[in-house]
């Protein structure tokens, strides 16, 4: 419009002068042309001010849309003084303005605010500018959308919006710049596909739409943007393939697609494109092998990224060629062979990471790649964690380079000791070694790697004590040593971190009492787990300082006391582990703080007194585990208490009430003269009583020493109900999830043991189900033998029998089980002969004097079977398999498939048929000596001495 007006005024000026030269004489014709002439000058002014006004006017919109100016960017930009008489506009001289076009020097060509701090929106007047080159307002906080009106700036060169809050979609109109070069929109919030308007845009060399929410499947017209160096889709929801048409981008430096969606194979062409130098497509769903030939495909490449893809196939050798390789990054992929030996050849790379994939080393050779990577002397982060090397590095971890930062070798077979001089790594901050079989001692120079954040050593064979100077490291941030041998006390030193957030020390053997200092470490947020050691004394009440604590774990230990009411501070708690302590007291009241719980485990103490009402309100529990204890009085009937899947109260008592399902019995409500009356009652029967138990003192006294020598008191258990009916097959079979392999938990010559839960005496009880395997040859006859044997025995170190099953299954076969009491420790056999790392950490706890007192337990049962019951009973098969031990590694005898039940006329006399029975290395010496019959005796307690 401007441009308009000043052809116009100049149009009118030459043809008034020509008239008037033509028409008029010399006077007249001077006074014309002066009076023309200004008329002209004032016209090219006022076209000045217009083209001047609208670049104005676009400026002040903007500044009007800028809700706030932290920094004062905007404070020179005022209106005020731009007069008609200046050489050049006043707003060329603002912050963030260029005005440099020759031909229009007071046109603004470049509007930076980049980094300026400004919150508003962008006014869509900006389209006015209509000579601008470069728009660069990134790394600010401006939302809305942008301006459509931008698609009218046709000189602009480079367009930069990153950093920003931007949303809605890119407008199509910006496929009109046809001299873009620059289009930079990342890490915005943009939506919706990519206009195909912007094909057109065929002098692009940079194409950033990174970390926004823009989706689309056809990414084919991309492929016409050929002279681009740099293309950035990552961070997106873009899906479907990588067109084969990218591979037309022959001027690539940069190219990355990583964290989307795409899926399929990556068009070898792409690995032809020899300028790429980063490498990027992580995070995706890719799948097919790398080119052999990788290497020598890309010689400048500096980062080669597929991490969590579906990438298979070898790494290729290749990669040795690649001179520039600093960044080599195929972790989580199922990439398998071994590793390239000359991978570190150049020594350039700095960041190594094949983790998560299905790598092997198992011949010394395979860990050639080690020896390699000692060439690498800025060499920083190293992953080679869960893979499948095994056995011992041919080098010390400590000759890599010093300036490593990360080390993840976790989740291996890696054989050795944790090298003493890994304090040399002053720069260290994440070490895993988990998961491998690292055995010997924790360096006690470990306190010296003052950067250390992560320490994870756990599922190893480390033993010895916990080093002092581990306190040290107070950058520490979590720290697993969980799953190994380490003994001792846990050292008060570690009360010196200040950024912890994790500390798992969980499945060791520590002792003595839970140090004050651990409790104070106010910074422990996330987990503090001490379960399963041998830690002793009371909890101590510094306890309540962990008020940001999510989960705590001190479950499996010989604790004492009460639990502190100091607890209830700890009101982020969403999982609480007390079970297996010796806990006495009740139910603290201030548990009523953890509103937050999910979990909830107190079982297997010694807590009394009443179940809290609050607790049934505590709606996120997911878990209440309250069983095995002494508690007493009502359960609650409303709340959490109403579902079946969440609360456990097994194992107390004197509970009365509760939901129907719970089958407690029902509690008798008195009022309080009553309850006196009560006791008046109890006051006269206890006299009543005291008279009859006088009378009946010697009566009892003879009968309890008979019992007390049979060794068959046993009151407590369930399993001594002798009214307990056979029972049908359907019932077995929905107790055992029809007999799911879930369920199974041991195989015998004879048939199958299956756990499963069964309703006795009004409680919900665990059960070991034998079904015997009828088709094999004498089943049918061990089934019978221990059925005669099993009736006849009432001993507490004798696997109980409950009831028999006898009929047919759902097809009308043959069926025969007995229902067992289920111990739940194992067997003896599988403390003795760990196999795998879970059973192995509680070798340590089966010392000497344990292992005397299960041989105790085995010949106190054998004595009753030998000497206490008539006839008497030889086992014939004593071995560490067929002894179970209970919570308190107290020793079980079962399986009596093989027993004999012996002819008290003739104690010594057997048939010709007799053969030797028994288990191959624990039958006794005794069966050669002559006397069949004594060595069945002398072999059931044969077996202490080959164990």
């Amino acid at each position: 419009m401007a441009s308009g007006v000043w052809l116009i005024s100049v149009l009118s000026l030459y043809y008034n002068l020509s008239t008037s030269f033509h028409y008029h004489g010399n006077q007249v014709a001077a006074f014309d042309a002066l009076s023309l002439l200004t008329h002209a000058l004032l016209l090219l002014t006022a076209s000045s001010q217009t083209i001047n006004g609208d670049d104005l006017s676009a400026l002040m919109s903007f500044k009007s849309l800028i809700r706030n100016d932290p920094r004062g960017v905007l404070s020179s930009w005022d209106a005020i003084g731009n007069g008609t008489n200046m050489t050049a506009p006043v707003f060329c001289q603002w912050t963030g303005v260029t005005c440099n076009d020759r031909q229009y020097p007071s046109r603004v060509t470049t509007l930076n605010l980049r980094d300026a701090g400004l919150t508003g929106t962008i006014s869509q007047q900006l389209g006015n500018l209509t000579h601008l080159h470069v728009l660069d307002l990134s790394a600010n906080s401006l939302d809305g959308d942008i301006p459509t009106s931008l698609g009218g700036c046709p000189k602009l060169r480079s367009l930069n919006f990153s950093r920003n809050h931007l949303s809605g979609t890119i407008p199509a109109d910006l496929g009109k710049l046809s001299k873009l070069a620059v289009f930079d929109i990342g890490h915005n919030n943009l939506t919706y596909d990519i206009p195909k308007s912007l094909s057109n845009l065929t002098t692009l060399t940079k194409f950033i739409v990174e970390r926004n929410f823009i989706h689309g499947q056809d990414l084919s017209w991309m492929g016409n943007l050929t002279t681009l160096t740099h293309f950035v889709l990552e961070g997106n929801s873009f899906t479907g393939n990588i067109p084969e048409t990218f591979g037309k981008m022959v001027k690539l430096i940069y190219f990355s697609v990583q964290d989307n969606h795409l899926e399929g194979h990556v068009p070898l062409s792409i690995f032809n494109i020899s300028s790429i130098r980063f490498f990027d497509l992580g995070f995706n769903r890719l799948s097919g092998s790398l080119p052999l030939d990788v290497g020598v495909k890309l010689p400048r490449i500096n980062r080669f990224n597929t991490l969590a893809n579906h990438f298979e196939g070898i790494i290729p050798p290749t990669f040795s060629n690649a001179s520039a390789l600093e960044s080599l990054l195929l972790r989580g992929n199922n990439y398998h062979g071994i590793i390239p030996r000359e991978i570190g050849i150049h020594g350039n790379l700095k960041v190594f990471s094949l983790g998560d994939n299905a790598l092997q080393a198992t011949r010394p050779s395979d860990w050639e790649f080690f020896i390699s990577l000692t060439n690498c002397s800025s060499l920083r982060f190293l992953d080679i964690g869960k893979n499948n090397l095994v056995g011992a590095m041919p080098i010390n971890i400590a000759n890599l380079s010093n300036e490593l930062s990360w080390i993840d070798l976790g989740a291996n077979q890696i054989i050795g000791t944790i090298p003493e001089d890994l304090w040399k790594f002053n720069k260290l901050t994440s070490v895993n070694l988990s998961y491998n079989l690292f055995t010997g001692t924790l360096p006690p120079d470990i306190g010296r790697l003052p950067r250390l954040n992560s320490f994870y050593i756990s599922h190893n064979r480390i033993d010895g004590k916990i080093p002092q100077s581990l306190g040290n490291i107070t950058q520490l941030s979590y720290l697993s040593l969980s799953n190994n041998f380490l003994d001792g006390s846990i050292p008060t030193s570690l009360g010196n971190f200040t950024k912890l957030e994790v500390m798992d020390l969980s499945c060791n053997s520590l002792t003595g009492q839970i140090p004050q200092e651990i409790l104070a470490i106010t910074s422990l947020t996330r987990r503090l787990n001490l379960s399963n050691n041998a830690l002793i004394g009371s909890i101590p009440t510094q306890i309540g300082l962990l008020n940001s604590l999510v989960k705590m774990d001190m479950s499996m230990n010989k604790l004492s006391g009460g639990i502190p009411e100091a607890i209830g501070s700890c009101v982020q708690l969403s999982s609480l582990n007390f079970q297996g302590n010796l806990l006495q007291g009740q139910i603290p009241k201030s548990l009523n703080n953890l509103r937050s719980l999910q979990i909830l485990d107190l079982s297997k103490n010694s807590l009394e007194g009443r179940i809290p009402e609050f607790l049934a309100n505590f709606t996120f529990l997911t878990n209440l585990n309250l069983s095995f204890n002494k508690l007493s009085g009502p359960v609650p009937n409303t709340g959490i208490f109403r579902n079946v899947t969440i609360v456990l109260l097994l194992g107390n008592k004197m509970l009365c009430g509760g939901p129907p399902y719970m089958q407690f019995p029902s509690c008798s409500y008195e009022d309080s003269d009553q309850a006196s009356g009560h006791r008046l009652h109890v006051l006269i029967f206890c006299i009543v009583g005291t008279l009859i138990s006088s009378m009946c003192c010697m009566t009892a006294y003879c009968f309890i020493k008979r019992k007390m020598k049979l060794n068959v008191v046993d009151n407590e258990n369930l399993f001594l109900n002798e009214t307990n009916e056979r029972i049908s097959y359907a019932e077995l079979q929905a107790a055992t999830n029809s007999f799911s392999p879930a369920n199974l938990i041991g195989s015998g010559s004879f048939g199958h043991v299956y756990i499963g839960n069964l309703i006795i005496d009004q409680n919900l009880v665990p059960v070991a189900i034998k079904v015997l395997n009828l088709s094999q040859r004498g089943a049918s006859r061990s089934f019978l033998t221990e059925c005669d044997a099993l009736r006849r025995i009432r001993h507490r170190k004798l696997v109980k029998v409950i009831t028999v099953c006898s009929g047919s299954d759902q097809n009308g076969d043959e069926f025969k089980a007995l229902v067992l009491e289920f111990i739940c420790n194992g067997s003896l056999d599988e403390w003795l002969h760990a196999n795998t790392t879970a059973v192995r950490r509680s070798y340590t706890r089966i010392n000497l004097m344990k292992r005397l007192h299960i041989a105790l337990d085995v010949a106190d049962a054998l004595e009753y079977l030998h000497h206490h019951i008539v006839p008497p009973i030889v086992h014939c098969d004593i071995k560490p398999s067929n002894i179970l031990l209970d919570d308190d590694l107290v020793a079980h005898v079962t399986d009596f498939v093989l027993a004999r039940i012996m002819n008290i006329a003739e104690p010594f006399k057997e048939s010709s048929s007799f053969v030797i029975k028994g288990t191959i290395g624990y039958v006794a010496p005794e069966y050669g000596s002559g006397s069949q019959l004594w060595g069945v005796v002398v072999g059931n307690v044969y077996w202490k001495k080959t164990n």
